[in-house]
């Protein structure tokens, strides 16, 4: 089993680095998913430098996952904008070649202790209710779907996701 190192991904370069990745990672793991055109502009909106750079100043914390001297993955941990016992994790994605190695197992420990620095209760997130591979691994580290939700997010796209929360013990 391979195990990454987990490294704060905060100045340009990191930017850069989140921002290349997610555009591999979308495009290997969203077709047939969502649509291309979808995929694009979701990569457009949020993966930017600038767009990253935003969502850290607005409280994101960031991680980069390495193997060796490579990023493989992300996560991606925010603040809830109206309840301090909710922190989000808004991003974990993992190159494939590097799924099933224990990484996506860090990246959720790594977010159980920032939203725990939060003093969150809860650790919530948003998942494609079509990507079955991201919802079982997410049920296997513990969260449980809370509700389905559909969300607009512009130029006639919409988000069609479940909620997922995983409780805190001690928060």
């Amino acid at each position: 089993m391979t195990h990454g190192l987990l490294k704060p991904a905060t100045g340009a370069a990191d930017h850069q680095q989140l921002g290349e990745l997610a555009h591999r990672i979308w495009h290997e793991h969203y077709p047939g998913i969502i649509s291309r055109e979808q995929i694009d502009y979701m990569l457009a909106s949020q993966y930017s430098a600038t767009a990253i750079a935003d969502q850290q100043a607005q409280g994101t914390r960031f991680v980069l996952a390495w193997v060796e001297d490579t990023p493989v993955g992300f996560a991606a941990v925010s603040p809830d904008e109206q309840s301090t016992d909710i922190a989000w994790l808004d991003k974990l994605y993992i190159l494939a070649e590097n799924r099933g190695q224990g990484i996506g197992g860090q990246l959720i420990g790594w977010a159980r202790e920032v939203a725990g620095a939060l003093d969150a209760r809860a650790l919530c997130l948003r998942v494609n209710r079509d990507n079955a591979a991201s919802v079982a691994m997410y049920q296997h580290a513990g969260f449980e779907i809370e509700r389905e939700d559909v969300k607009s997010i512009g130029n006639g796209f919409v988000m069609d996701d479940y909620v997922m929360r995983l409780a805190l013990g001690g928060a």
